[in-house]
């Protein structure tokens, strides 16, 4: 993420579809909320990282994801947004949840990724399963919106789950000594 990203970010996060589907339902985040957060989540930390979602044609941000929580078992929950809705549903987000696996497991050693899905993103969680992800538990009525109650939807992938088809080239420093 860059700085000058942040003007996009903060207009994506008034948009109330998308801040609905990335599981803050209601919330329109302010530019001056947003260069904080970026601020705050920018540096290297141990226990998180953000990357952006860009367009290779164009160099154009469309989204953003990571990995947060990262913890010293090494599990991790990844999340991910496309915010330009003019390129969603054409593979974005797959894509870009891929690649943040990949990197978790591959360069973060990571055993697990997580993934809390409310109950009516129907969307995303079939790409968490074309991508291999797993139930593994629910919250009852953990979410609200419109005045009706959603699961929240638990679901993770380990490692040895996730065929790597981007890692390749970096196969190689396993084995240089």
């Amino acid at each position: 993420m860059r700085a000058d990203d942040v003007p996009t970010i903060a207009r994506w996060n008034q948009d109330l579809e998308f801040t609905a589907r990335l599981g803050t339902p209601g919330e329109a985040h302010t530019l001056e909320m947003r260069q904080e957060a970026y601020n705050r989540n920018s540096r290297m930390r141990p226990d998180s990282v953000e990357f952006a979602v860009v367009e290779l044609n164009s160099a154009r941000l469309v989204g953003f994801g990571g990995l947060f929580d990262i913890s010293r078992a090494l599990v991790a929950t990844m999340f991910v947004g496309i915010g330009e809705a003019s390129v969603r549903r054409r593979g974005y987000g797959t894509e870009a949840s891929r690649l943040i696996c990949e990197y978790g497991f591959f360069f973060g050693n990571l055993h697990s990724i997580k993934v809390e899905v409310h109950a009516y993103n129907d969307t995303a969680r079939r790409l968490y399963e074309r991508l291999g992800f797993k139930l593994v538990g629910r919250l009852r009525g953990a979410n609200l919106l419109n005045n009706r109650r959603y699961d929240e939807i638990i679901m993770d992938l380990l490692r040895s789950e996730l065929e790597p088809r981007h890692i390749a080239p970096f196969r190689g420093l396993e084995s240089a000594g």
